[in-house]
């Protein structure tokens, strides 16, 4: 299976890489009023809606590395569809197989954590709203 690595908060991420539908750049967010820290609106990219999460802010607080024109990497499952703007995209690694490890390293060792775009739905969803 591959794997889709970037950083976010000092932490590195892994997706699978079938959820990835396109890494963008050069489109516009547009904010939405009333939403947690981490989301940073709305785009509108080739006929699709994608709500735009900041994963830096989301893991811990702090805005993503990223200034101006940010890379969006673009997911698409059967629930949604969801924009992250990464600190760092690193690249691809392919594993054997689903084991159930939820941890992969990289190759300069560091833990990568496994998640679906549900769980970063499910994260997103359990914050509180307006602040």
């Amino acid at each position: 299976m591959d794997i889709f690595i970037f950083e976010a908060a000092k932490n590195f991420i892994g997706i699978e890489a079938k959820y990835i539908y396109h890494i963008a750049d050069n489109v516009k967010v547009v904010s939405v009023p009333l939403t947690p820290t981490c989301y940073e609106g709305l785009i509108y990219y080739r006929g699709d809606l994608f709500d735009v999460i900041n994963m830096g802010r989301l893991m811990e607080e702090k805005a993503s590395s990223f200034h101006g024109d940010p890379y969006i990497i673009l997911l698409k499952w059967d629930a949604g569809k969801l924009g992250l703007i990464p600190d760092r995209i690193v690249g691809m690694k392919w594993i054997e197989d689903d084991s159930g490890d939820r941890a992969v390293f990289n190759r300069q060792g560091d833990a990568v954590a496994l998640m679906t775009p549900h769980e970063i739905w499910k994260m997103l969803a359990g914050l509180s709203y307006g602040t």
